[in-house]
């Protein structure tokens, strides 16, 4: 069968929904739709479908843009299921290694984080005797918030779950920094609370302190996972599955316009530059793109009501991340060539470093991220070439152009690539990386083969995100839970879902999103009937409330 055109080609001009955006959150509403029988057109500005759930290729490598390592993905995990109920079954997970599936490595301490709260609990007991208290309490809370995420797939266990998650819904708008600062004054140890923070890109003083122990319970629970053959798997199977439905990808197109006519929506009018501009009709639409980009960009002004749009332009996003993606000879790994996330941090201070970046500066001394691909997919041969292991290193980045050296007419333009000012702002950003990173790989930059780096420039002219971050609206607590939007909006058959859904950010957030919004426009149990299953016992739930460890599970 003849692969399907998804860049010359529009059969039809009216569909029953039109996704916009072609990110996992926006494939898996698709997809879900599409299977229950609705005529769906996806539509992306990029020229591959899977938005931060893609990858790249250059010279022999093949780099992850957004997927490093994944929670929930056993056999009876959140995301398996999700996937098997969008027609993408058939991707399978490697596991990271249980007993440190992410490392934090400190100026006197390293800690390596296992699968199991309660495993976890212990370890940070050995490393910290004297603070039982706090451990515990961080311990609580993150079985807390795990058994509160199972209430939307099994709201009658809201009368057993509530009463047991007292301390969560008392910190319902606490920050991280302020529900640590009741239990402890040690510096040492909230910095090792928050080491995985990178992973919503926000200080404990900002953080919600939810936001916090849902990613902590996302990855203890049951453990890291990467997808066998790379980040686009997912996409790749989503895409697919639209497409076996009857559903139309359309790629390299703009949506210029979400048309709504008094109050309703009536479809999206496109660019597309073998296409020309094309009106295309459905009664629903779903935004799965920027939120802020959606609301203010895509609806003319007096299709949405003055306090929507001013609570849309008040919306703060995330901060953006810069990636250095790299080809370096194996034995700079030494001993360090393990299937292990490494948190690298210069110092306990982890304000430092936002406050330097959300004022518009580079840090000093960059804490960092660092991931390889070629550890955690050993067998896939087109990461990197023979004796080459594919290695990113990933930290906090400002997004202002000024920053990298650069106007906004270069931006416009796309000249900013070429310009001698970006290009030396992207090598002393690259060498600040490069440093940090052999103070846990020492004299890496030697075995250096091959290097690429992408800024948050990049990042918003492949995905369109305002200021280049990939986590949507910051997770702070006054923008978290149902402070985020719902997939429902005030204009009749328009949804939203995406980063910055209420479900959350990342992989798995983004594909929750993907799956309320499905089932709102459904009106099916979606969500109930995907993560639940008719033949789930919720007796024996192992995602359950009060998962303690690896004991637990039998």
């Amino acid at each position: 069968m003849p692969r399907p055109d998804r860049f010359r080609r529009l059969e039809r001009d009216n569909f029953d929904a039109i996704v916009v955006g072609a990110g996992i959150s926006g494939l898996t509403a698709a997809a879900l739709l599409a299977r229950r029988g609705l005529a769906v057109l996806v539509v992306d500005r990029h020229y591959v479908a899977g938005g931060n759930a893609t990858v790249f290729r250059r010279k022999g490598y093949e780099f992850d843009i957004g997927i490093h390592y994944l929670g929930q993905c056993g056999p009876d995990g959140a995301i398996p299921r999700i996937l098997k109920a969008a027609g993408a079954g058939g991707v399978r997970f490697r596991p990271l290694d249980p007993d440190g599936f992410d490392t934090l490595v400190y100026p006197d301490l390293e800690l390596r984080v296992p699968r199991g709260v309660e495993r976890y609990r212990e370890r940070l007991l050995e490393a910290f005797p004297r603070e039982q208290r706090a451990i515990d309490a961080n311990a609580r809370l993150i079985e807390q918030v795990l058994g509160l995420s199972q209430l939307p797939a099994r709201p009658a266990n809201a009368w057993r779950v509530l009463p047991q998650s007292l301390l969560a819904l008392r910190n319902a708008t606490s920050t991280l920094g302020q529900f640590l600062g009741r239990y402890t004054r040690d510096p040492r140890l909230c910095a090792v609370l928050a080491g995985e923070g990178g992973d919503y890109a926000l200080p404990p003083s900002r953080v919600s302190a939810l936001m916090h122990a849902g990613l902590m319970a996302h990855y203890l629970s049951d453990g890291a996972y990467y997808p066998e053959g790379g980040g686009q798997v997912m996409s790749d199977q989503l895409a697919a599955s639209i497409e076996q439905s009857g559903g139309k990808i359309l790629l390299s197109t703009s949506v210029e316009r979400i048309l709504v006519e008094s109050g309703k929506v009536r479809g999206v009018r496109l660019s597309n530059k073998h296409l020309g501009k094309v009106e295309v009709r459905a009664p629903i639409v779903l935004a799965s793109n920027d939120v802020k980009q959606a609301l203010l960009e895509l609806i003319a002004p007096d299709a949405l009501g003055a306090r929507t749009r001013r609570r849309a332009a008040g919306w703060k996003m995330a901060p953006a991340l810069g990636a250095l993606y790299l080809g370096v000879r194996r034995e700079a790994l030494g001993s360090r060539g393990v299937n292990t996330n490494y948190w690298i941090y210069p110092s306990y201070d982890l304000e430092q470093e936002y406050a330097e970046v959300e004022a518009g500066r580079f840090s000093r001394r960059p804490f960092l991220f660092v991931s390889s691909a070629s550890l955690k997919d050993p067998e896939n041969p087109r990461l990197a070439p023979a004796g080459v292991v594919n290695l990113q290193l990933m930290s906090l980045a400002p997004s202002a152009p000024s920053a990298w050296r650069t106007s906004p007419e270069e931006l416009a333009s796309g000249a900013y690539r070429e310009s001698p000012g970006y290009l030396a702002a992207k090598a002393e950003y690259s060498e600040r990386l490069l440093a940090a990173a052999e103070s846990v790989f020492p004299g890496l930059g030697h075995h250096v083969v091959f290097q690429e780096l992408a800024t948050p420039l990049t990042h918003a002219r492949y995905t369109s995100s305002t200021g280049g971050t990939s986590y949507g609206i910051a997770a702070t607590p006054d923008q978290f839970l149902w402070r985020r939007p719902g997939p429902k909006t005030e204009i009749s058959g328009l949804y939203l879902c995406g980063a910055s859904a209420r479900s959350g950010h990342g992989i798995m957030g983004a594909m929750m999103g993907g799956l309320a919004a499905a089932a709102e426009i459904s009106g099916a149990e979606l969500v109930r009937e995907t993560l639940d299953g008719p033949e789930h016992d919720a007796r024996s739930d192992r995602r359950g409330l009060g998962l303690r460890g690896d004991a637990q599970r039998a």
